[in-house]
């Protein structure tokens, strides 16, 4: 989440003069303000300024707010976003909430309404707003979304980072208790093919990506995170670890290069060289390397293509 996000304006907490209530929406008519939801309106500026994620956040709690009073519980790709669980591809326009199997009401052009039993073990309290648990999340998005999707999801919730700069959102066992408690439901086998395909090693989406395109092509799963050692000491992780080879797989996003704060206090030319030094070291160990980019490995064909010229046999 932004540290401090734009203040939303809400039409309807003002004292009620005409004239204020118009000047949003002319504010917003000369580009000045940015709608929201309707009565709900944001700098523009800030606006702008803002990342796609957390202008979908900030849209979802447009959206809730104005419906305070309708006890939707954000769901789905709205949860995702609120939990901070990656997707593929690009934010929605339209917010995601569960009501009651019996409450009654249909979608409409600003909120997916999803008629589902849900328990309140589910839900959770996030800066006032009621939200899926990231487990009924992982579960939710499991049905809905593509499997790329699923698995960067359900892998980022489980991640244990190796450095403890983070804890896990959710266990695999918190996974097993929602999914039991959502039984009998549309799509459960998917949703436990998920949990189960999940890692807690998985420490990014690119990573989780090219795992879940390795599974669908065939090819033997690696290692991950395997540990690197020569005379000097520790060289690093690989990624993937293909033993029967001695082959390290290694997904290279930009972020790593260009992310700032990935970087850390770090140039970018001081971290490519850093990865040179790296790969030339395992090289020595008598590993062999192959990289591959995000267009490589969020499509299937290509990835399999590469990984064949890398020397993997693919099961059939």
């Amino acid at each position: 989440m932004d540290p401090q996000p734009p203040r939303i304006t809400h039409v309807r907490n003002l004292d009620g003069v005409f004239d204020r209530r118009q000047a949003h929406a002319r504010r917003a008519a000369l580009g000045h303000e940015h709608r929201l939801a309707r009565g709900a309106y944001v700098d523009s500026t800030e606006w702008a300024a803002l990342t796609a994620l957390n202008k979908y956040r900030l849209r979802v709690r447009a959206v809730a707010e104005s419906r305070v009073h309708s006890g939707l519980v954000l769901s789905h790709w709205s949860a995702a976003a609120l939990h901070g669980l990656p997707i593929l591809g690009h934010w929605p326009e339209r917010i995601h909430a569960v009501v009651g199997k019996t409450a009654g009401g249909r979608s409409d052009n600003v909120v997916v309404k999803h008629a589902m039993a849900i328990s309140p073990e589910d839900i959770v309290m996030i800066d006032g707003l009621l939200v899926t648990s990231v487990a009924r999340t992982v579960l939710d998005m499991a049905v809905a979304a593509d499997f790329l999707t699923a698995v960067m999801i359900a892998d980022r919730a489980l991640l244990v980072d190796r450095f403890d700069r983070s804890t896990p959102l959710v266990t695999r066992a918190e996974l097993i208790d929602a999914w039991e408690r959502a039984m009998p439901f549309r799509g459960h086998q998917r949703a436990w093919h998920v949990i189960v395909f999940g890692e807690t090693q998985s420490e990014s989406p690119l990573e989780s990506v090219s795992r879940a395109n390795m599974s669908i092509v065939g090819c033997p799963p690696p290692e991950l995170q395997h540990e690197f050692f020569d005379a000097a000491g520790r060289i690093g992780w690989s990624d993937f670890f293909w033993r029967d080879l001695s082959l390290a797989g290694e997904a290279d996003g930009k972020v790593k290069y260009l992310d700032p704060e990935t970087r850390g206090n770090k140039s970018a030319d001081q971290v490519v060289f850093e990865e040179k030094v790296r790969e030339d070291r395992m090289r020595a160990t008598g590993a062999g390397l192959t990289r591959w980019p995000w267009s490589i490995g969020v499509n299937p064909a290509a990835l399999r293509a590469h990984l064949i010229h890398a020397g993997i046999r693919m099961r059939t």
